[in-house]
């Protein structure tokens, strides 16, 4: 019998303003709320930060050319699911005007909240981990991005599709 494993791989981004938090909410099969930061899964394409640049415009409108550092890598593994979430942050200086661009169609809020209100709704959020990386930051945790060395090998024709320079 052949198995070939394949973890999930997920790239989120913590946003603050100030001691704010970017929360969206999203609406999943059961139509629940559930609570996350900007994350989504790594498309086959990319590297981890376009990943999480590309999720973060798409789930908030936000486009930025830099993040500020990673909090963690948050290692994830049940049963016959594992999933790799590699958590960057950003720190703006002013709360940006919000949009939704989200191509899934599951972000129907965004929410601005302070750590204590992160904590009161960590039971909703989306995972354990989203609120364990928030914890994290707010404790201090900020690596580098250049503990992640990327290597891109896109053909000419992914690159076009991908609307990257040659």
């Amino acid at each position: 019998m052949s198995y070939k494993f394949k973890p999930v791989s997920v790239v989120a981004v913590i946003v603050t303003v100030g001691d704010k938090y970017l929360i969206v909410e999203e609406r999943l099969g059961n139509g629940l709320p559930v609570f996350n930061t900007p994350s989504g899964h790594l498309e086959h394409w990319e590297n981890l930060v376009q990943g999480a640049r590309r999720e973060l415009f798409e789930e908030t409108g936000i486009r930025t050319e830099h993040l500020d550092g990673i909090v963690g890598i948050y290692n994830l593994v049940q049963d016959n699911y594992t999933m790799l979430r590699t958590v960057f942050s950003l720190r703006l200086e002013s709360i940006p005007e919000l949009k939704i661009n989200d191509p899934d169609g599951d972000i129907v809020a965004h929410h601005w909240l302070t750590f204590e209100e992160c904590q009161r709704i960590k039971d909703s959020m989306r995972s354990e981990l989203v609120f364990d990386a928030i914890r994290d930051f707010r404790g201090g945790r900020h690596y580098p991005l250049e503990l992640i060395t990327s290597y891109s090998r896109l053909s000419g024709s992914v690159r076009s599709l991908v609307g990257e320079n040659s």
